[in-house]
C-alpha cells in the first residue's frame, strides 16, 4: 500500500478470545467453580494522576508499567460519582453513585441530569461538574479472554468522544477495530498539569472476525451493563 493510499489497513485477529477452540465458559468454570465471574472482578486501570505518561496495569507478576493499551474495546458505558471532599489517599467509597450515568444511588441519588452536583460550575474550582462523569471502556487484549476495565476521567471523555466519531465517519463500529490508548500530558487553565488519553486506530477486523466478536459481546454484555465504581477509583482526578 502506498503512502498517498487511505484504505484502512484490514488484518486476521490474533486474539486469543477469537480463536477457535477458545473455551471462555470452561476456563472460568474450572478457575472460579461455581461461582463465576462479574464485572466486579474484572481487572482495573486508570487515568494516572500529575501528568504521568504510563498506565499501570495488573499482570500475574503484579502491576505492570505500560505506555499504552492496544485491543478491542468491546462495551463502554458512562458512569458518575460524587465524593464529597478532596481525594485523601484513602479508598472511601463515594457519597452518591450512577451505574449509567442516569439514575443515582446513595445522597442526594435521584435523576442525574437534575441533580445540581451533576451541573457545571458546581465544583469547587467553579468549572467542572461536583458529581464527576467518567466513561469506562471494556477492553480485550491480545492475550486475554475477558476484559480490561479502562475508567476515563472528564478530561479524556471528549478525546474519546472524537476518536467514536471518527471511526463512525469511516463506518467502522468501535467493536469491529483495534484501537491503541497511550497517555499525553496536558494541563488546565489554571496550570495543573494531568493526564489525557489518546486513541489511535491500529487495524480494521475482517467481517468473519466481526461476526465473533459480535457474538462475544452479545454473551457477555449483560455482565458488563452494572458495573460500579470502586472505592477510591476517581476521586484524585482534574474536571
Amino acid at each position: 500500500m502506498s503512502k498517498k493510499e487511505t484504505a484502512i489497513e484490514v488484518a486476521e485477529s490474533p486474539y486469543l478470545v477469537l480463536k477457535n477452540g477458545s473455551n471462555i465458559v470452561e476456563v472460568v468454570e474450572e478457575n472460579l467453580g461455581s461461582e463465576g465471574v462479574s464485572a466486579y472482578d474484572l481487572d482495573r486501570v486508570k487515568i494516572p494522576a500529575g501528568g504521568a505518561t504510563a498506565f499501570e496495569v495488573p499482570t500475574l507478576e503484579g502491576e505492570e508499567s505500560v505506555k499504552e493499551i492496544e485491543g478491542i474495546i468491546i462495551f463502554w458505558k458512562t458512569a458518575r460519582a460524587y465524593w464529597p471532599e478532596k481525594f485523601n489517599g484513602e479508598n472511601n467509597p463515594p457519597q452518591c453513585s450512577s451505574v449509567d450515568g442516569e439514575v443515582g444511588q446513595g445522597t442526594p441519588g435521584g435523576y442525574c441530569s437534575k441533580c445540581p452536583l451533576a451541573q457545571f460550575g458546581s465544583a469547587e474550582n467553579g468549572k467542572g461538574q461536583a458529581c464527576k462523569q467518567m466513561r469506562q471502556l471494556f477492553i480485550v487484549r491480545e492475550n486475554d479472554i475477558l476484559p480490561l476495565v479502562l475508567t476515563l476521567p472528564p478530561t479524556s471523555i471528549k478525546p474519546a468522544k472524537q476518536y467514536f466519531m471518527r471511526l463512525a465517519s469511516k463506518g467502522i463500529k468501535y467493536t469491529h477495530a483495534v484501537t491503541r490508548i497511550t497517555l499525553e500530558k496536558a494541563k488546565s487553565g489554571e496550570g495543573i498539569t494531568y493526564s489525557k488519553a489518546a486513541f489511535a486506530l491500529v487495524k480494521q477486523l475482517e467481517p468473519a472476525v466481526c461476526a465473533k466478536i459480535d457474538a462475544f459481546v452479545e454473551s457477555i454484555r449483560p455482565m458488563l451493563e452494572t458495573v460500579a465504581i470502586e472505592n477510591g477509583e476517581a476521586p484524585d482526578w482534574d474536571n
